[in-house]
């Protein structure tokens, strides 16, 4: 259901609203995410204009609406109109930042793991495995890289991580590289294409930052751009979790009983082809109606 009308009253602490519906107050709930997002415009006889679910949940003393999606948020006065939010001109910026790159590097890294019975709070991811591919503006490939790294802190990978990547630990150990070596390639792609690096969350990003700490190597962190399509991909469908990336691929591309890999390179492929779906549905919208079926 969509309404919208003026902002009556606010609990922050419940993260509820109230607007003023045929003379009686309807209350609307935001989850976690959306208030972050929201809370900075959400004041006192503004309007909004949002879309929610019929059924009521109990937050603390009221019966409140879950919020699906805002598509706007603004102050009208006598004398003046401010818009705050409006998501149609917010997916306009979007499209124009994600066409404005001239090299893109999608990449996916997978990361040890502690062992099944590791009670520990101070466990340290490290990078075992990196896939990327590289395009240019026009779309054509550039390069493609997959290898096996060696870890530092624990050199014996847990059977956990052995058993997600599918790999015995005798074929690990023959097909790995050295860490510094996967440093001098990744350093060199970067300083040759200048690419906007586009991550699947934020994870990759930051265990790869940690990751020059860890093998006492000078950090590559002001040489790097991530983007992550994750984030945006949530905030363009306003969902209220993340989805994941095996599942987007597959409700995107229509696909059934495709096996999840937990390969770096097919990962970072996947990547590759949801960010070509996404870009495609800011002009068409022909996701958006299942993507919000399958994640709300």
């Amino acid at each position: 259901m969509r309404i919208r009308g003026k902002i009556h009253m606010i609990e922050l602490d419940n993260k509820i609203i109230g607007i003023v519906v045929n003379r009686r107050i309807e209350f609307f709930y935001f989850q976690n995410s959306q208030m972050n997002v929201f809370k900075r415009y959400l004041y006192v006889d503004n309007w909004i204009d949002l879309d929610y679910s019929e059924n009521r949940v109990k937050k603390g003393s009221f019966l409140a609406h879950p919020v699906k999606f805002v598509y706007r948020i603004e102050a009208i006065g006598k004398f003046d109109h401010i818009i705050y939010y409006d998501k149609v001109n917010l997916n306009g910026s979007l499209k124009e930042f994600l066409n404005s790159f001239d090299n893109t590097m999608f990449l996916d890294l997978e990361m040890t793991m502690p062992s099944y019975n590791y009670k520990g709070k101070a466990f340290r991811a490290e990078v075992i495995q990196a896939g990327l591919v590289i395009f240019d503006k026009d779309g054509k490939e550039l390069l493609r890289y997959s290898n096996y790294i060696k870890p530092k802190l624990l050199p014996k990978l847990s059977k956990r991580a052995l058993d997600f990547l599918s790999i015995e630990e005798e074929d690990f150990e023959k097909n790995s590289i050295r860490y510094e070596q996967f440093y001098d390639d990744f350093h060199n792609m970067i300083t040759k294409y200048n690419p906007a690096i586009i991550v699947y969350g934020k994870n990759d990003s930051i265990v790869l930052n940690d990751s020059y700490e860890i093998n006492y190597m000078p950090s590559l962190k002001n040489k790097t751009r991530f983007v992550n399509i994750l984030q945006l991909i949530k905030n363009f469908y306003e969902l209220r979790n993340d989805p994941g990336l095996f599942k987007l691929y597959n409700v995107y591309f229509d696909v059934e009983n495709n096996p999840q890999l937990h390969d770096a390179f097919d990962d970072c492929y996947k990547t590759y082809k949801v960010f070509e779906a996404f870009k495609k549905d800011l002009e068409t919208k022909e996701s958006m109606k299942k993507i919000r079926e399958n994640f709300d």
